[in-house]
């Protein structure tokens, strides 16, 4: 039963509850992919509501850099390596000038998908509903973090060796 002591419950929990609180609201509101949001929030929840605080942060500007980079190189674009090589290299490097070293990351991943999922709809729009699809999904882990167990970190218990 050691394995599961060790188990940060409330963290999980708080997760879950945020995730499936955002999967009835994107069905509520009939987001065209609102998984993109529920992806989101299970990315973002951390234990600590300041780490939350955090990884929101650069979530959004990394997804929001990733979309504007991703709809801009779509008119260039046309399947050509070359584009989509240096559309990658400027989502990881600004960020990390700026501080922000995981939007990068993020920034790629939202510029891959505008770019390379096939889709009937023009890349601004996929790069819009990414952008909004993703803040819905902070926004409710934001609500949720404050909301409950503020800090859900494991501490352990102190040994007494006698």
């Amino acid at each position: 039963m050691t394995l599961l002591a060790d188990v940060n419950w409330k963290h999980g929990i708080k997760t879950a509850i945020a995730a499936g609180i955002c999967l009835a609201l994107v069905r509520v509101f009939r987001f065209s992919q609102g998984y993109w949001a529920c992806v989101a929030t299970i990315v973002v929840m951390q234990s600590e509501t300041a780490a939350t605080m955090t990884a929101s942060q650069e979530r959004l500007v990394g997804t929001a850099f990733g979309a504007l980079l991703g709809w801009g190189a779509a008119s260039l674009w046309h399947g050509h390596l070359i584009v989509y090589a240096v559309v990658v290299l400027i989502c990881m490097v600004v960020p990390e000038v700026i501080g922000l070293k995981s939007a990068g990351r993020l920034a790629g991943v939202t510029a891959s998908i505008v770019l390379l999922v096939p889709n009937t709809v023009p890349h601004w729009m996929v790069a819009r509903d990414r952008f909004l699809e993703v803040s819905f999904g902070i926004l409710v882990t934001l609500v949720v973090s404050q909301i409950l167990w503020r800090d859900t970190t494991v501490k352990a218990l102190p040994r007494s060796d006698s």
